[in-house]
């Protein structure tokens, strides 16, 4: 790898704001199960069970995000190639081995406060992602720009994020419309069981719905990471 040439300590905002996201779904869950035992629905309530679902991923997820975030991350620039180092585990790439880079200029502050978003794809699959909030970030891109000039210019995440943003919108529809399907033929529906089953429908549909949305949120205003 050659002489280290710098070190720059990254930012881990990101990882904070979609932890602080999935700590709101795990208490938004956590709501919903609570109010399985205040409210009567005729037994209805009892579908907010499905609630623990995304509280068992949500809550555990949270809590390592936010742990990860307060870990030391940290890229080092080699003459002949950059590493990165976090929670103890190591990475390092020559300059060849990067393969496309991905660098978004701001002219304005974003609501992270950083200017700059760049990402690194390498001929291993790894991808690196760092913020102006990284220090001396804008002495990393010099660098990609001088030593990987032959390397694509391309929106890295561009795919993996549409895939996230279609998905959670099909489950937040399609739960969404269920739901409202179901509360709708409600009313139209002989008492007993048919009513009760539509109502215990409706409320099962509701709670991914919800959480689904409030993840495709998440990763729309967190941008491409």
């Amino acid at each position: 790898m050659g002489p280290l040439r710098s070190t720059h300590v990254v930012a881990n905002g990101r990882r904070r704001v979609l932890g602080r996201v999935l700590l709101i779904v795990a208490l938004a869950s956590a709501l919903l199960l609570a109010l399985m035992f205040v409210i009567d629905l005729g037994g209805a309530q009892y579908a907010l069970v499905f609630a623990a679902f995304p509280l068992l991923i949500a809550g555990p997820a949270a809590v390592v995000l936010l742990r990860k975030a307060g870990k030391p991350e940290v890229i080092e620039l080699y003459e002949d190639g950059l590493a990165h180092e976090f929670g103890g585990v190591r990475r390092e790439w020559t300059w060849d081995q990067v393969t496309a880079v991905d660098v978004a200029e701001r002219g304005t502050y974003s609501y992270t406060g950083s200017d700059i978003d760049c990402t690194i794809r390498f001929d291993d699959g790894a991808l690196l992602h760092f913020t102006g909030l990284t220090q001396d970030s804008r002495v990393i891109v010099a660098a990609l720009g001088t030593h990987c000039a032959a390397a694509a210019r391309e929106p890295v995440r561009k795919q993996v994020k549409g895939r996230a943003v279609a998905v959670l919108g099909s489950i937040t529809l399609v739960g969404g419309g269920v739901a409202a399907w179901a509360m709708s033929a409600v009313p139209g529906t002989p008492d007993g069981g048919d009513q009760f089953g539509l109502a215990m429908l409706a409320v099962a549909c509701v709670v991914p719905a919800v959480i689904s949305l409030i993840l495709l949120i998440a990763v729309l205003v967190t941008g491409r990471r």
